[in-house]
């Protein structure tokens, strides 16, 4: 028999079938690393399960068949930012120690490579900027406040926390108030909660996926939107406990009107964290502690529909450990060793290493120390109970015009941010940008092998990011060359290019290639012997309205035959 935790001597085994809980709490070794790695491959595994289907069902739930899953899947996860932003964090922990300050936490996140969207891009905008947390993560400058970004990056917090909810919320407050505000960081608190508690959990059953998702709701206000949803969810489950639709159906029509997010409001899609966070805590109940079945039911609430069953299967392989997540789901884990998560310096088994360290670390930290019990090592940790924040703030008790006008602000300032930190010259002299999405970490770098590429993406759905040059075109035939790719981390990214001379559209096509540099060539002999105003675009288009639409560009050139 699997024996996770025992009490310490000062507390009878009788007070803690009556409710009460331990003094300490003692962890084996192999236990803890057995629910650390299953956290982690959840995780893993639930992003790389959803990632076909992020934002593809919004308003509606998915009711068709669902892909089959296959091991290799699991690379995906490589590449997923559901993943590697938490590595940040964790750098940032191992480097500077757990308490970090606000100063330490939030210039490693600014100084960090890859694309972001919503709260997380605004937040290192701001940083750079020279806004720092907690203002960059406060509606006054961040229009996102209350999107799900920190809800998808804290899982860290809790996996690094077993059994301390009060340690994780505390580095919940100082990390997540980086990118959000109220419920967007009510939410990262919330599932970061449900992990301390998963440690603690002797079986995986349905009654400890509750105790879970109690945990994470004592993180946060009572009084908090994202308190009254998880509250919804859980009667709604009570009420219905045998059909999910039923509830998910209940939740839309309460909550999903309700989101903030400038992309959001009057759309069906919705990144709000705390929808997304009721579709978390509704998998898990209907899931019944079944891995493949919360997996299945998270995805098929929709939205955020890679994020979400990544926190779901995060928090329910913690609490199975990783020796009980069925095969067929681990089994491509293995060959992911030495495969290093893009942007960061962890692989899969040092990711897991370096967790452990800095768990040692808070839980030495927090009162609790290691010991050798009966020949095996355990962790003995103090008993901590969890404390929400003391009042609930809202980003919705601000004035509307106000959010819009900040939102504007923010707007200027990014572009401001944008203009200062491109070299343009260094990518290709005489051309300058004239309009220029923050998605995908708009710059210029090496990229898939070229040292000075640079990366575009458009404003919105309907502006594209624009490039523009007056050029005096040589006589005879000359002809724009083009070398352009498309976002490597999905086969199915692309984007519209379009040139055009003088206002005329000289070339529309769609990149498809990802990863890989394709030429393109526009004819430019009617323009022969002119100078005229050339001006590239990296508009959204090809097979989906706005999914990694970012373009990559290498040097123009003009060439005459």
């Amino acid at each position: 028999m699997r024996v996770l935790w025992a009490l310490a001597a000062s507390t009878t085994l009788a007070a803690a079938s009556a409710g009460a809980l331990p003094r300490e709490i003692i962890l084996p070794v192999e236990e803890f690393r057995d629910r650390l790695r299953g956290g982690w491959a959840g995780q893993m595994i639930g992003v790389s399960y959803g990632s076909v289907y992020e934002f593809v069902s919004n308003g509606k739930p998915i009711l068709s068949p669902l892909r089959a899953w296959k091991p290799e899947y699991v690379g995906n996860s490589i590449f997923q930012d559901d993943i590697y932003v938490e590595m940040t964090f964790l750098k940032t922990l191992e480097r500077h120690g757990i308490r970090p300050t606000h100063a330490q936490a939030g210039g490693d996140f600014r100084d960090s490579l890859y694309p972001l969207w919503h709260a997380n891009m605004a937040a290192r905008t701001n940083l750079k900027a020279g806004i720092l947390p907690p203002r960059s993560g406060h509606p006054r400058w961040n229009p996102h406040a209350d999107d799900i970004d920190f809800q998808i990056e804290a899982d860290l917090f809790g996996l690094i926390a077993p059994g301390l909810p009060r340690a994780c919320g505390r580095l919940c407050d100082v990390f997540g108030s980086i990118m959000n505000y109220g419920d967007g960081l009510y939410g990262g608190q919330f599932v970061a909660g449900m992990y301390t508690q998963a440690y603690l959990e002797k079986e995986p059953t349905p009654a400890a996926v509750r105790r879970c998702i109690d945990a994470g709701l004592a993180m946060i206000p009572p009084a908090s939107d994202y308190a009254k949803i998880l509250r919804d969810v859980i009667r709604l489950h009570a009420e219905n406990p045998g059909d999910w639709l039923k509830t998910w159906t209940a939740i839309e029509e309460k909550w999903a009107a309700d989101d903030l997010c400038p992309e959001g409001q009057g759309r069906a899609f919705n990144i709000d964290a705390k929808l997304n966070g009721a579709y978390i805590a509704l998998g898990l109940l209907y899931g019944e502690a079944d891995f493949e079945k919360t997996l299945e039911i998270t995805t098929r609430c929709g939205q955020d529909a890679d994020c979400n069953p990544s926190n779901a299967a995060g928090v329910l392989g913690t609490l199975l450990g990783h020796s009980r997540i069925p095969s067929q789901f681990t089994e491509g884990i293995p060959a992911l060793t030495g495969r290093k998560f893009q942007f960061t310096d962890y692989d899969y088994p040092e990711l897991v290493a370096a967790c452990e360290r800095v768990a040692r670390r808070l839980i030495q930290a927090s009162g609790g120390r290691a010991a050798v019990r009966d020949g095996r090592e355990v962790l003995i940790i103090p008993e901590q109970r969890p404390a929400a924040p003391r009042r609930a703030e809202r980003m919705a008790d601000f004035p509307r015009e106000d959010l819009r006008r900040w939102a504007e602000e923010f707007e200027q300032r990014r572009r401001d941010v944008q203009a200062k930190s491109i070299p343009v010259e260094r990518w290709c002299a005489g051309w300058r940008i004239a309009a220029l999405g923050a998605e995908m970490e708009p710059g210029v770098r090496r990229v898939f092998g070229v040292a000075n590429a640079l990366v575009t993406h458009p404003v919105s759905r309907r502006e594209p990011a624009v490039l523009e040059r007056r050029v005096a075109l040589p006589p005879g035939r000359p002809a724009l060359v083009l070398r352009v790719a498309s976002f490597d981390g999905d086969q199915t990214a692309d984007w519209l290019l379009r040139v055009l001379v003088d206002g005329q559209v000289a070339k529309s096509e769609t990149v498809r290639s990802p990863g890989r540099w394709t030429e393109v060539t526009v004819d430019l002999s009617r323009w022969a012997g002119r100078e005229v105003r050339l001006r590239l675009e990296n508009a959204a288009g090809g097979a989906s309205e706005w999914s990694w639409e970012a373009g990559y560009w290498q040097a123009p050139e003009i060439r005459t035959e």
